[in-house]
């Protein structure tokens, strides 16, 4: 084992990547089996029928469910796991689930209820940059439509029990599994392999927000998966980006079963800009501005020197 390990730790840092892929994409599609087993073969073909070809139809939500929560654990946290134990990251066990301060537990949740204006901001940017019309756009709008009509499914309530089923498989598990593998597997990789810190929180943010197959949200993905990973640099920890991550997706799911199906419809998708008031651009504004303060205060506060000696941590 410790002569895979060594042949697996001296690999170029970029093959390193594709190898973190290639586990991902291969658990992926085993996760997808395990799921299978859990549901009917019609309600496996109706969700393949929404996914390819944007079909319309009321979905099974425990086939849903069952998708995503496999999806979670088998693809992004067994990915990680797998990867740690090929290629020895004692800097997780060491460095990254130590106990965070209060002080970034609650930069954490702040940022995740702060970021709402830049977020509604961006994601119109984002589809105005796609140029309405062309085909990526039509392409992207597809997809789009395709992650809505599973996003819907989940965030529908038929009893106040299901917001805690809801809670755990919308916000618990990606909160976890995802940081897991985004910011403790992959970000760590690019950094130890460039020795620039933001090189690698950009980067692994960038593939966070292409991995869901959204790309009308792109940038404001990218921007959280931004902020969760130099969440981890300053607080060296991964805690308070899991704890930033729940926080945001907890939100939507609090709002979805507060409001009801009409939010569900209409909340999630953002205002268009060109109906935005002189209030909305002075908030966006203002939380932009106040974010980028925000950064640069932390930068002084974090522990990232003490990060990149973590990252360094051998066997």
């Amino acid at each position: 084992m410790s002569f895979i390990r060594n042949a697996f730790q001296t690999m170029h840092p970029a093959v390193q990547v594709i190898m973190l892929g290639c586990l991902v994409l291969t658990l992926m599609a085993l996760s997808a089996g395990v799921a299978v087993m859990w549901i009917t073969e019609g309600d496996a073909v109706k969700i393949q029928s929404i996914v390819q070809q944007g079909a319309e139809g009321e979905l099974n939500r425990s086939a849903v469910f069952a998708m995503n929560n496999a999806n979670q654990i088998m693809a992004f946290l067994g990915a990680s796991f797998a990867f740690a134990a090929l290629v020895g990251m004692p800097f997780l066990g060491r460095f990254y689930l130590r106990a965070p301060t209060l002080k970034m537990l609650g930069v954490a949740i702040l940022m995740a209820l702060s970021m709402s204006p830049i977020l509604d901001f961006t994601y119109r940017l984002n589809e105005w940059l796609l140029i309405p019309g062309s085909n990526l756009h039509q392409w992207a709008g597809g997809l789009e439509a395709q992650a809505m009509a599973l996003t819907k499914a989940l965030l529908e309530f038929s009893t106040t029990s299901d917001v805690w089923v809801v809670l755990i498989s919308v916000a618990v598990l990606p909160a976890v599994c995802e940081e897991w593998l985004f910011r403790g597997t992959l970000q760590p990789i690019l950094v130890r392999a460039t020795g620039n810190i933001h090189f690698g929180i950009w980067v692994s943010a960038a593939l966070f927000s292409a991995i869901h197959m959204q790309f009308f949200g792109f940038i404001p993905r990218m921007l959280l998966g931004a902020g969760f990973g130099y969440l981890v640099v300053y607080s060296g920890s991964l805690w308070p980006a899991i704890v930033s991550h729940f926080v945001n997706n907890a939100t939507v799911v609090i709002a979805a079963w507060w409001m009801g199906s009409v939010w569900i419809e209409d909340g999630l998708e953002p205002q268009p800009l060109n109906t935005w008031t002189w209030s909305d651009w002075g908030v966006a504004v203002f939380a932009t501005l106040a974010l980028c303060w925000a950064i640069g205060r932390l930068w002084k506060w974090g522990n990232h020197q003490g990060y990149i000696r973590g990252l360094n941590l051998t066997q």
